[in-house]
């Protein structure tokens, strides 16, 4: 039987305007350089795509891929630029304390499980700024409170272990599927992707969060 939710953070319950983020820095690292704008922010897309599939979660580290000289601060400095562009726009997407308040009434465990920004930033910092903190049972965050983020399983073993449950009682919500939905699957956790950027085909998808209520519905009537 379902007893427990876990959701993915960014791009799953908040949406921000990473636009912005990447434009900052890109701006900054240009100045620095002394290279056209323009090529930087190109660089930037295809980093910023490509290290969140991969899992690279440091932005000091994103920094090194410029080829522009940088010292320690200088990284710092752009990494805390990009981090707050992010928290300045974050918002948290519609429906979803709906989604959340409704999953509680139906008896269900919450589980935040989201990924560490990397030693150069706190992700403790961020997710104490969500006013939907509240709803959730279980605040875990991968990498930090584990050794391995996401796609391990070793995040989705914590909660396991953590809760005492077995998989078959968890679904796991995320955006991303090689990320947020292959470690919990491998396990034989419930999965559902929520369609977007990263990913629209999954055996459980949608497209927008109240989805996930009809989804979690048919689960606990399949369990009776």
């Amino acid at each position: 039987m379902i007893t427990t939710v876990i959701f993915d953070l960014d791009g799953t319950l908040t949406d921000c305007n990473l636009e912005l983020a990447k434009a900052r820095v890109s701006q900054a690292l240009s100045a620095l350089s002394k290279k056209p704008y323009e090529d930087i922010l190109a660089h930037m897309n295809h980093i910023h795509y490509r290290c969140n599939v991969e899992s690279i979660y440091d932005r000091n580290q994103w920094w090194d891929e410029f080829e522009v000289t940088l010292s320690p601060q200088e990284k710092q400095e752009l990494t805390h630029l990009y981090w707050e562009s992010v928290m300045e726009t974050t918002c948290i997407k519609p429906c979803a304390a709906y989604v959340l308040s409704e999953l509680k009434k139906m008896g269900l465990l919450l589980v935040l499980l989201t990924d560490f920004d990397g030693k150069s930033f706190s992700k403790q910092k961020r997710i104490e700024s969500l006013p939907i903190l509240t709803y959730f049972d279980l605040v875990v965050i991968a990498g930090d409170d584990t050794e391995e983020p996401k796609p391990s399983p070793e995040p989705f073993i914590h909660i396991l272990n953590t809760l005492d449950i077995s998989p078959e009682q968890a679904l796991m919500i995320g955006d991303k599927p090689t990320v947020d939905l292959v470690g919990a699957e491998s396990l034989g956790m419930h999965t559902l992707l929520l369609k977007g950027e990263y990913g629209s085909q999954w055996e459980h998808a949608v497209d927008d969060l109240k989805g996930i209520l009809p989804l979690v519905r048919s689960l606990q009537k399949n369990d009776q």
